[in-house]
């Protein structure tokens, strides 16, 4: 029989679950065995026995049985039933063939599925809309650009198939999530003044493109357009808007658009719901994402794992990874199951707090629950480790991502390098970049950036300049990062001259030294004495419109406290005249830096200067006080919020009025 040694190879009756399939004897017993299957070894065993039925069943059913096979993800193996269907001789239709060119595509073989084209024409089939949609859908799907844009062009020009509106909307997502929205909506124009017109779903796919490339306000335009021209917005095109708005932080649009949803009998869902959680608790603001997780609970629009994780998530960026783990904990009693993502949150929760043993267990407990970790838990734990000092652990743990069979990526080897290099062991980083080298693999700028900063030392300087000049000889162009860590490398050991060599040398690069540069070589030039240098890089650190940071500054003002009391050394923090941006980043350092007093004393400052803290200080404050039990955070939160919380206000008016 054609096609059985295949079969053979491919299935075996033992895997078989279904019941009665032995003897199925018409096409309503075929129907019913087609709905009753819950997984591939299901397909494969329904597949065996209509392959051993005499007559053979008819081609739609065999086709259905494709399509199922399709649904639960199983690409491979839809393949290969595909071409043992033709070695049985059935007459496979369009529809079968369109579903073997999706199986190609959705595998990320879009050239195997070009090559079934050629069976349209044999087997007398004419490609349709679907066929080319497909094919289009797959080149994207491979970053193809321009060969998915000269795809439509033929079908265009050639005629190929009917310009269906998914044809154009195919085209269009493309676009879109290659970052393309101008053609994307140069293609929607074209449809306006053509007869295929676009539907509400092509004017969706455009506002979402543009709120995701944080082109907000051509989206807005967008979104009239629709109304102007009678097409009314669905509850996708408020997600999208509502989206795009929250990212920027434009709260008072998102209140405006919430109401004028509600208005129109569009009731916020989930997505709407989690869209509004995520941004806040990126903003600091979880306990209002909390309000809007029982509001949600209230209004009957059941909270799912995305809600509970960005929920987490929001809790462990403040440090307080205890509330976070109670999120996780209650996540059962409410039926829904955490995911990997769940895990990967709160073991990454963990480790910044240094509970790595918490972390662990968590990491443990997935295999239990049947989570395979994916390569983001990896990494988190491995930085985890590698932060508590436990190297060994950590390089056990890099063993066993490679041993199931993931592949570690940048993050993955930037903290394996850091980690490395932090705990002492920077010649084993090295060597590491090597053996990457031999196994054909093109280390990343930044890998080679970590471990020169791991050689900035002491009788090992000399290792890290050495691997600078190699870099070009690797066909590596140090970034502005690889540059400030030399340059801070040479200052902090006394090599000043080498540290303006290096800056002279990163400018005729074309790089431009950056504000963090500066400051390292001011440093440099106050500790060494060099006062008049120091005034100098400040004079064009100013005409740059740079300002000193909080380091350069603590600096200044500790040699000004000194017994030399270098006239220079005044005279340079005159012209300084701090301004608010200048008095802010003052404040961020010293509270980075636990320096809660100093900080306190330069929030005085600023006030009797008539400056306030920015948003940005206020935010810094907004978690510290969630993170530390100090008594003078919490009195400069209660002196300075009433200034800076006007700016954070409107989150809680949006959560209140959903």
């Amino acid at each position: 029989m054609k096609g059985f040694s295949l079969r053979r190879f491919l299935f075996s009756s033992q895997n078989c679950h279904l019941s009665g399939t032995k003897s199925v004897a018409n096409s309503k017993k075929m129907n019913l065995e087609l709905g009753n299957i819950r997984g591939l070894d299901d397909a494969l065993c329904l597949y065996e026995n209509m392959a051993r039925m005499r007559p053979l069943p008819c081609v739609k059913q065999f086709t259905q049985l494709l399509s199922r096979v399709v649904n639960l993800k199983g690409y491979s193996t839809a393949i290969y039933l595909f071409k043992d269907i033709c070695n049985l001789g059935i007459s496979v239709d369009e529809y079968t063939m369109n579903i073997a060119i999706n199986s190609y595509c959705l595998s990320n073989h879009v050239n195997c599925g070009f090559s079934i084209l050629t069976s349209f024409f044999k087997r007398g089939c004419v490609p349709n809309a679907i066929t080319f949609g497909t094919l289009l859908k797959g080149l994207f799907r491979e970053n193809r650009i321009n060969e998915a844009q000269e795809l439509f062009r033929k079908i265009v020009i050639e005629g190929l198939c009917e310009l269906h509106v998914v044809i154009y909307g195919t085209v269009i997502d493309g676009l879109c999530k290659a970052g393309n929205t101008a053609m994307a909506i140069e293609l929607l124009r074209v449809m306006e003044k053509g007869s295929c017109k676009p539907n509400i779903q092509i004017y969706n796919t455009v506002i979402d493109g543009l709120c995701k490339h944080g082109m907000i306000d051509f989206a807005l335009k967008l979104f009239d357009e629709m109304s102007e021209k009678g097409i009314t917005p669905d509850v996708v095109t408020y997600n999208a808007l509502i989206c795009g708005l929250c990212n920027l932080s434009r709260w008072r649009e998102v209140k405006i658009l919430l109401k004028e949803m509600i208005d129109c009998k569009l009731y916020p869902n989930v997505r709407t719901f989690n869209t509004l959680i995520d941004a806040l608790c990126k903003e600091g603001l979880v306990d209002e994402a909390e309000d809007v997780i029982h509001i949600m609970m209230q209004k009957n629009v059941v909270p799912n794992v995305i809600s509970y994780n960005s929920l987490m998530d929001g809790y462990c960026l403040q440090g307080r990874v205890h509330k976070a783990r109670n999120v996780f904990d209650s996540m059962a009693s409410k039926n829904v199951a955490p995911d990997i993502y769940s895990f990967s949150i709160l073991i990454g929760g963990y480790c910044k707090k240094m509970k790595i043993d918490d972390a662990m267990h968590l990491f443990h407990q997935m295999s239990r629950k049947g989570l395979k970790p994916d390569v983001v838990t990896y990494t988190s734990l491995l930085k985890g480790l590698f932060c508590g000092g436990r190297c060994s652990s950590a390089l056990k743990l890099f063993d066993e991502l490679q041993a199931a069979g993931l592949k570690p990526d940048f993050h993955t080897y930037c903290n394996l390098l850091d980690g490395l290099c932090k705990n002492g062991h920077a010649e084993r980083a090295l060597l590491l970049l090597d053996a990457l080298e031999l196994k054909g693999e093109h280390p990343h700028i930044a890998y080679y950036t970590i471990v020169i900063d791991g050689f900035c030392k002491p009788k090992k300087l000399h290792i890290a300049r050495a691997i600078f000049s190699d870099l070009s000889s690797k066909g590596l162009q140090p970034n502005v990062v690889t540059y400030h860590i030399l340059i801070k490398g040479c200052c902090e050991n006394g090599l000043l001259e080498e540290a303006k060599n290096l800056l002279s040398k990163m400018e005729e690069s074309s790089l431009l030294p950056d504000e963090a540069i500066y400051n390292v070589i001011v440093r440099g030039n106050l500790n060494r004495g060099d006062y008049d240098d120091a005034a100098n890089f400040l004079d064009k650190m100013d005409a740059k419109g740079f300002s000193p940071d909080s380091s350069t500054f603590a600096l200044l003002l500790q040699l000004l406290g000194t017994k030399e009391h270098n006239p220079a050394i005044f005279k340079m923090i005159q012209n300084l005249l701090p301004n608010q941006i200048t008095y802010n980043t003052i404040v961020q350092g010293f509270l980075r830096r636990s320096e809660y007093d100093e900080a306190a004393e330069f929030l005085e400052k600023m006030g009797a200067r008539g400056f306030s803290p920015n948003s940005s200080t206020f935010k810094l404050l907004l978690e510290l006080l969630g993170t530390e039990r100090n008594p003078t955070i919490l009195k400069m939160f209660q002196k300075f919020a009433p200034s800076t919380l006007k700016q954070s206000h409107e989150p809680k008016v949006v959560s209140q009025n959903v």
